[in-house]
């Protein structure tokens, strides 16, 4: 079978282990054999976007959001002396976890770790760098495939069987399962403790491939007979507490243009200058919730719990999306955080229209702080009593505080 699927050429194969053995003084030749297996959770984790569409939503916002560290993967991928900007691609590889792995990445560092033998540092750092790396090529060499959903699912589906080809065969079953990629490949030969052979066709496993054909027949006569209604997303049911709601596609170029007309909005108003430790300063306007929580973050003797009502974010009656999004605010936050990482959000949201609506428009600002970069472990959600209208709270604890 010829492998497709790289996140590095083999040229670039062996900067990348010497870098990443460097790090972590892990051997090269470890890290080398590593690399595939990394490639195949990568791959696993994009092939669960086939399935749902508000992942992929997730991802194509976090794409035109976020700039690829394209100098510091220059650095990483060759021999010269510079080295690259590993705190910078951490942020981004996480960003991208964030949304392709959520709450996988402790299970799969475990299995990879106890089955190839590494230290956890090894298989932690090279995950990370390994979906920083995939989210550089995306963007400089595959952007096309990111166009719509369908486009998406077009490009990756002929290559979904190279995740065999770089799954190490004692790893490919429980792999599977973690991943939950059993639908993804339903109707294939289900992997065993060997290789992956298209020629394995024992005789329980041909039956339930012809019994799922045939039901698969069955379901989609049925949809035809009863004509095509409007597409639903394919979610599966353990993953539905995993879900981030964002901007559907329809209405992102409308948000990012918003985005722009409210960055040039917020020059003409009044602002404050602020700096983060280690950073350049940048401008708010002074009524921003930004500047009582930079403040916050930034006095070390404060302890307790912070909540900041937060007037600047406002949702569409029509379409339960952000009706101005405010980039700056999100980044900055999420800027913060990433500096004091004691803190931890959790946003607490109300609506009019119920708590179902409270909670979609809760998980709008949480991806929204996701696609910035901030771990969604960090995030977390609630909603407020209908009484008290439309309200968006930003609720800050440092982790000290709740011992």
């Amino acid at each position: 079978m010829s492998q497709v699927f790289a996140l590095v050429t083999p040229e670039e194969k062996a900067f990348f282990a010497k870098r990443l053995a460097d790090l972590c003084t892990e051997k090269q030749e470890k890290v080398i054999e590593l690399i595939p297996a990394f490639e195949a959770v990568v791959l696993g984790s994009v092939l669960k976007l086939f399935r749902n569409r508000i992942r992929f939503n997730a991802l194509y916002n976090f794409m035109l959001a976020k700039s690829a560290p394209q100098e510091d993967v220059a650095k990483l991928l060759s021999s010269g002396k510079g080295m690259p900007d590993y705190e910078l691609m951490y942020r981004y590889g996480e960003g991208m976890m964030g949304i392709l792995l959520p709450d996988k990445k402790s299970a799969i560092a475990t299995l990879l770790g106890g089955q190839l033998g590494a230290k956890s540092s090894t298989i932690i750092k090279g995950l990370t760098l390994s979906f920083a790396l995939y989210g550089y090529r995306l963007k400089e060499f595959d952007y096309d495939a990111l166009r719509d959903f369908k486009s998406f699912g077009d490009y990756y589906q002929p290559i979904k069987n190279d995740f065999y080809a770089l799954a190490p065969a004692k790893i490919q079953v429980v792999l599977i399962d973690v991943l939950v990629l059993k639908e993804v490949f339903k109707g294939e030969n289900t992997v065993n403790d060997e290789p992956y052979s298209p020629s394995d066709d024992h005789s329980v496993r041909n039956y339930k491939l012809i019994a799922g054909v045939v039901i698969g027949i069955l379901i989609v006569g049925i949809a035809l007979f009863f004509g095509l209604r409007k597409e639903e997303v394919i979610v599966e049911k353990e993953e539905t507490d995993q879900i981030i709601p964002i901007d559907s596609l329809t209405k992102l170029n409308d948000s990012l243009t918003q985005a722009v007309l409210d960055s040039v909005k917020t020059r003409n108003d009044s602002l404050v200058t602020l700096v983060w430790p280690d950073e350049k300063p940048f401008e708010v306007p002074k009524e921003s919730i930004v500047v009582a929580f930079h403040a916050y973050a930034s006095d070390s003797t404060v302890t307790a719990p912070l909540e900041l009502t937060c007037t600047e974010l406002d949702f569409s009656d029509k379409t339960e999306l952000l009706s101005s999004p405010k980039t700056y605010l999100f980044k900055r936050i999420v800027d913060g955080m990433n500096k004091f990482k004691e803190v931890d959000v959790q946003v607490q949201v109300s609506s009019d229209k119920g708590v179902a609506i409270a909670k979609e428009h809760a998980y709008v600002v949480k991806n929204r702080l996701v696609g910035e970069g901030l771990n969604p472990k960090r995030i977390t959600i609630a909603t407020l009593p209908n009484s008290l209208n439309n309200q968006i709270i930003f609720s800050f604890k440092k982790r000290s505080s709740l011992k």
